[in-house]
């Protein structure tokens, strides 16, 4: 359960300020405290009185119940001349807890204000929230409580921390089902052994790769991953993969792929392919039970050419995001961190995909390999979909192909974790590609290229982001001051 501390700052009763004379703090305090009880079963708040004056004593037993507790809530109800309840305000703020600092217009405006421009722009971790209706307070606490939740989970990550010499009979098993009946299959296996025979097989060790900015710095990443969000990543080896693969009842697989196959439109792709995906599939969310993990990131391109990865795992993906879990392609940390944001954040989940940004008719396509199906939330209806080929192999393995429904907006974000950063921007779906270059599900949306382009952060973002059906827009601004994320607004 999360615990929030909620802290009401006001005049003494008969003090003359606002609201009036004779306002009762404690009957307020009273009502705000049962509407956010009765709304909010799942949070525990605890109720820490109203400060009137400044009271070390009292401050000092606020920061102690603090350091167990996982937010804070400021209600400011009232003011008066004494300037010591402004200070009380920010050095609760200070404890640098993710905090809604609220207030209802007449009442506390005074002390709101003094409070706020003594702390805005130093990076602390507040979203401040004035308002004529209680439901915006509600919203904004909904929205804390949802990021909070992510507190304490563990993603475990797969991928090689050296090289490797590529194994050649099982990169050729991988591929099999797609090439046995080509004319060139003979062709295609003597390239995969001339590569497995070579001296070595690199891998991006220095996160060079777009999506392994984890590996530029490990320290720092895991320090700003527990300080941000209460995470932390776990290196696993792969050969538990193939491990867990083999232990799969093969019964078990055909029944997923021919309900992946009978849910489909239509299924473009090799049989054999996809129950070995359903065994992949079934093999990743075993691991995520057996290590209480509630994220998996697998580095599949490197794995695939390594011949660690005994199956394609864009269906696999498919099924765990359609199921509300977690996973992360390419073992991507920072887009897994934005997918688990939107998840617990919208309720629904996210896409990731590289991009290609037209600018003449000021368009981007999101695409990818990989996604989910169940867009609009896991208990709502699955879009329409097709299982085809894989984009850029050429149909060496199985991949769904997910028709996004045109005319809907879709908020994309990505969050940089080294930096304490996240990137936004908005757009509406004008329909899906079928093109044969690149990845296979392509998702093009109207929104402001240009812009998109003048501020393009590689270093900081990468290629990858994370898409969302709908316009999120302010709930991701509240979510990132409430974790001290400097927003960029790409479109902007």
């Amino acid at each position: 359960m999360v615990r929030m501390l909620v802290v009401f700052i006001s005049k003494p009763q008969w003090e003359v300020g606002w609201p009036f004379l004779g306002f009762d703090n404690d009957r307020f305090k009273a009502k705000i405290m049962e509407k956010l009880q009765d709304r909010f079963k799942d949070v525990e708040f605890i109720d820490e009185g109203v400060i009137t004056r400044y009271q070390a004593e009292k401050l000092n037993e606020i920061k102690e119940k603090a350091e167990n507790s996982d937010g804070l809530i400021i209600f400011t109800i009232g003011h008066y001349g004494d300037p010591g309840i402004i200070d009380a305000g920010v050095e609760l703020i200070q404890l640098y807890l993710p905090t809604i600092l609220a207030n209802l217009v007449y009442y506390g405006d005074h002390t709101f204000t003094k409070i706020f421009d003594r702390i805005k722009g130093e990076g602390y971790r507040v979203l401040p929230v004035s308002t004529s209706d209680f439901e915006d307070i509600a919203h904004a606490v909904d929205i804390m409580r949802r990021i909070l939740f992510l507190k304490r989970k563990k993603i475990i990550v797969y991928t090689l921390d050296k090289e490797v010499k590529p194994d050649f009979q099982n990169i050729i098993n991988l591929v099999s089902p797609a090439i046995e009946k080509l004319e060139m299959k003979d062709l295609i296996e003597s390239h995969i052994k001339s590569i497995a025979e070579s001296t070595g097989f690199y891998i991006d060790l220095a996160g060079i790769d777009q999506a392994h900015s984890w590996r530029r710095n490990e320290e720092a990443y895991q320090k700003n991953l527990k300080e941000i969000f209460g995470l932390r990543y776990e290196k696993r080896d792969p050969d538990e993969i193939l491990r867990y693969y083999n232990d799969v009842s093969i019964d078990e697989a055909k029944e997923i792929a021919e309900k992946w196959m009978r849910n489909a439109e239509n299924t473009r792709f090799f049989v054999k392919s996809i129950v070995n995906s359903a065994r992949l599939y079934l093999a990743m969310k075993k691991l995520m039970e057996d290590t209480g993990a509630d994220m998996i990131a697998i580095d599949c391109g490197t794995l695939m050419l390594a011949g660690k990865l005994p199956a394609w795992p864009c269906l696999a993906n498919f099924q765990l995001w359609n199921e509300g879990l977690n996973s992360t392609p390419e073992s991507d940390l920072d887009s897994g961190i934005t997918l688990l944001l939107v998840k617990y954040l919208l309720d629904r989940p996210g896409y990731v995909s590289n991009q290609s940004i037209d600018l003449s008719r000021n368009r981007v396509t999101y695409l990818h390999c990989c996604s989910p199906s169940k867009l609009y939330g896991i208990d709502k209806p699955s879009l329409s979909y097709e299982i085809v080929g894989h984009g850029e192999s050429r149909g060496l393995g199985p991949c769904p192909f997910v028709k996004y429904p045109k005319g809907e907006d879709i908020t994309t974000v990505k969050i940089s974790v080294l930096k304490r950063k996240i990137s936004v921007r908005t757009g509406k779906i004008i329909d899906v590609v079928w093109d044969e270059k690149g990845c296979r599900n392509k998702v093009l949306v109207d929104t402001n290229a240009r812009k998109i382009l003048e501020n393009y952060d590689w270093d900081t973002f990468g290629w990858h982001r994370v898409s969302v059906l709908g316009n999120w827009r302010e709930e991701i601004f509240a979510a990132a001051k409430l974790l001290g994320l400097e927003v960029v607004e790409e479109d902007k």
